[in-house]
């Protein structure tokens, strides 16, 4: 199940309130906060088809923008939504693994406290799993491009 996030952005513009709200993907690890949160509102605008060279984006990029809803297998984490975007994302990155871990185990049944090793294994069955994942864009293997 991939991790998403609806993100919601509302401000007033000519007499007229806007509400914009998008299913956004989150990936496993977010490596640049900064870059994500810089690129949020051109993804905002594209998936709600709404011109980047307008006022209209400038306020969508100068507003405030919160989530809304989070659909993970670790959302029971996350309990205390609307929250600022970038609240969550810090929120998401201090979990990293371990809310997944946690879940693992209690699908499971296993008790983390009283197995520390099996806790262990899992943390780095992650980091491996997390060290050789595929790349996003496959690597051209053209020569003469």
């Amino acid at each position: 199940m991939k991790s998403i996030i609806t993100v919601r952005s509302e401000f007033d513009f000519r007499g007229e309130t806007f509400c914009y709200e998008s299913d956004i993907d989150l990936p496993a690890i977010i490596d640049d906060i900064d870059l994500f949160l810089e690129q949020l509102p051109n993804r905002i605008a594209k998936l709600n088809d709404l011109d980047v060279i307008s006022y209209k984006f400038e306020m969508l990029e100068s507003s405030e923008m919160e989530v809304i809803r989070f659909q993970s297998r670790i959302a029971s984490a996350i309990p205390n939504l609307p929250m600022r975007v970038e609240a969550f994302l810090e929120l998401y990155q201090e979990m990293g693994p371990d809310a997944y871990l946690q879940e693992i185990a209690q699908n499971h049944q296993i008790d983390l406290q009283a197995n520390p090793q099996i806790a262990k294994a899992l943390k780095a069955a992650y980091e491996l799993g997390n060290e050789h994942r595929p790349k996003d864009k496959p690597v051209s293997t053209h020569t003469w491009f």
